[in-house]
């Protein structure tokens, strides 16, 4: 470890007092040691950013704050003066004011603001009644300290995504019957969120801390850890290698090399011109869902990017195109050809590849082994005379993890669900790219959620995808993306396509998404 990260680290450990403090925590998997004497002081009344790669050991770490998983033996936890028992379990998390939030928020959308926020732990009266008017101030009031003023019978599904994720902060902060959690854990909340949504739950999360609550933001936009946390944790391998106050960095690159460990020369590969001239999908009057009257044209080797702001249309384009939608007007051609009757099956014969945005619930089957992921659509090119060729299958895969650096390396039967979000990803892009006759491929949001050594990579293939003639569709709500990577970009608003720019930058893309 080297010697400026140890000063960061002392530097913060000096403030520790009035802290949530995991002092040499280590958990190993088998041969895998996922944490190595991790030592980190969360103080209370802060934001502390916590951020590194995909398999650097940020949910390993929050599995143990939360009871999941016991570490191994030697580590320490203090909170506050006092030092408690490693493990923790769910339960006695819970006692400690322990709080977390995920990605998926894990709300109740039938049910209302009070029941997410109290289940399981109500104010009951003398005869073990629910003292419902009681409970729902206590709702109220802390959901206009975090800035929402909603009533607590309010269902969940009637609410933005904003106002979700500030229930879920509701929720963690209430922690069981406490009014005060001690620590509150926000694993990836802004992920699926707008940029003006973004900004209503980081009021929340300020609201938090000055309640003298520890806050813990793990995100992969760098950019959010600037803005929002007072302190900074990054982790590499399983090791803490810098720990700093925020302002003590020079800028986001310096916080890429203390991730990576190396410089990033370019956040974005170069883009070469593979456009050919024959057009390998077409879309003519598309409309279902959001969409309507959806019209475009995509060559071999070219990619195209496809955005606006929320509920434009642009997301259902994707699932109107492979059939997951119904269409109710228009046709999609591959290669000149009717894709007629579509569903997903027709279009992957037909060659159209699809990396749908919400990778965890549409795009792979998480109990499955990475082997049987990986080969899922291409399976029958290891079949002969009806028989599955495993050597040949097998082979195939480890040579894949291999290229595409997939963590941990070698084990081709781990379930893709005890992966990271960024090697997740690998794999399913590896799983498209092994299929032969790929004419198309639509990458719905392929960078949402994963760090920026796996950002990078992701993009590099898609730059050998196209060399090798395939067009790409890139749906993304990230403008900076789209103009890196795209040679054309359709910017769409009510459902159809208002605007096609050609090499545009990013600030010309977000002009376009907001025009009235």
């Amino acid at each position: 470890m080297s010697a400026p990260a140890t000063a960061d680290r002392s530097a913060v450990a000096a403030e520790a007092r009035g802290a949530v403090r995991l002092e040499g925590v280590s958990k190993t998997f088998g041969g895998h040691r996922a944490l190595r004497d991790v030592s980190v002081a969360l103080r209370f009344g802060q934001i502390h950013g916590l951020v590194g790669e995909n398999g650097a050991g940020k949910s390993t770490l929050f599995k143990i704050l939360a009871g999941y998983h016991a570490p191994d033996p030697g580590g320490r936890l203090v909170v506050g003066d006092e030092e408690h028992d490693l493990p923790l379990t769910p339960t006695s998390a819970a006692a400690l004011g322990f709080g977390f939030v995920h990605q998926d928020l894990g709300l109740a959308a039938s049910l209302t603001i009070m029941d997410n926020v109290c289940v399981g732990a109500m104010v009951t009266g003398r005869w073990g009644r629910i003292r419902w008017r009681e409970q729902a101030r206590i709702v109220e009031r802390l959901l206009a300290e975090l800035g929402v003023e909603r009533s607590a019978d309010t269902p969940v599904e009637q609410l933005t995504l904003a106002e979700r994720a500030v229930v879920a902060i509701a929720r963690g902060l209430y922690a069981r019957g406490r009014e005060r959690a001690r620590l509150l854990v926000l694993d990836e909340p802004t992920a699926n969120l707008t940029a003006h949504e973004r900004d209503r739950l980081f009021v929340a999360m300020r609201a938090a801390a000055a309640r003298g609550t520890a806050v813990v933001f793990c995100t992969h936009r760098l950019d959010e850890v600037l803005e929002v946390t007072d302190a900074v944790t990054v982790l590499r391998d399983g090791e803490v290698v810098r720990s700093c106050r925020t302002g003590e960095l020079a800028d986001q690159r310096d916080l890429v090399r203390s991730i990576l460990g190396r410089e990033l020369e370019s956040f974005y590969p170069e883009r070469p011109d593979h456009a050919g001239r024959e057009v390998a999908l077409e879309l003519r009057g598309l409309g279902g869902g959001t969409a309507r009257d959806v019209s475009l044209v995509l060559h071999e080797g070219e990619v195209l990017g496809l955005t606006g702001v929320a509920g434009s249309g642009q997301d259902d384009v994707p699932r109107l195109v492979v059939g997951e939608l119904r269409r109710r007007t228009g046709e999609v051609l591959v290669a000149g050809a009717p894709l007629r009757r579509p569903s997903p099956r027709r279009a992957v014969a037909a060659g159209i590849g699809f990396l749908p945005a919400d990778r965890k619930r549409d795009s792979g089957v998480l109990e499955a082994s990475i082997r049987e992921n990986m080969t899922l659509v291409s399976l029958g090119e290891h079949v002969r005379r009806g028989r599955i060729r495993h050597g040949a299958e097998r082979a195939a895969v480890t040579a894949a993890i291999e290229r595409f650096d997939i963590r941990p390396a070698g084990d081709t039967e781990r379930p893709l669900a005890a992966l990271s979000g960024g090697n997740q990803q690998k794999v399913l892009l590896a799983k498209w790219m092994a299929r032969r006759g790929l004419r198309c491929v639509i990458l719905h949001e392929p960078t949402q959620g994963v760090d920026v050594g796996a950002k990078r990579f992701i993009l590099e293939h898609v730059a050998e995808l196209t060399a090798r003639g395939v067009a790409v569709l890139l749906v993304s709500s990230e403008p900076e993306e789209l103009a890196a990577l795209c040679d054309r970009v359709l910017v769409m608003r009510g459902g159809a396509v208002r605007a096609e720019l050609a090499q545009p930058t990013g600030t010309q893309i977000s002009e376009q998404c907001f025009l009235a």
